[in-house]
């Protein structure tokens, strides 16, 4: 079971998932991986009043956290959650879902100069390529 946490605070979404995980570990569940995704950044723009001419923009971070928790037994899932929802600050939303793949595949960052070199390396194996370079 994933629990993610959402919020543009930092400071109040890092203490909560602190506490999401030391109330996973009061009820004895297995947390088997809390970690931090990246933020994701947005702007909010505002206008000028009657116009088309932007008065301010400001640059909003989305941060996120995930508390994942192993298999739990199902009577006690009930209390679990009305408890840390009940202790959800102001400005974090909590999404609790099945752990999927795709959880998984979202964690990590792409390496896109790693792939740019796997491409080139590939790219090399193209006898065309090759003659052109001197190599054959």
């Amino acid at each position: 079971m994933n629990i993610r946490l959402q919020g543009h605070d930092f400071v109040p979404l890092e203490k909560y998932q602190a506490y999401v995980h030391k109330i996973a570990k009061k009820f004895q569940f297995p947390v088997v991986d809390s970690y931090a995704v990246a933020a994701q950044t947005s702007r909010a723009t505002t206008f000028k009043p009657q116009s088309t001419i932007v008065d301010e923009s400001i640059g909003l971070s989305r941060y996120e956290r995930v508390v994942r928790v192993g298999p739990i037994p199902a009577p006690r899932v009930q209390l679990f959650l009305q408890m840390i929802r009940a202790h959800n600050p102001i400005g974090v939303t909590m999404t609790v879902k099945e752990h999927e793949k795709a959880d998984e595949d979202y964690r990590y960052i792409p390496d896109l100069m790693l792939k740019e070199k796997q491409t080139e390396l590939k790219s090399l194996d193209d006898p065309a390529v090759r003659r052109n370079l001197g190599w054959e």
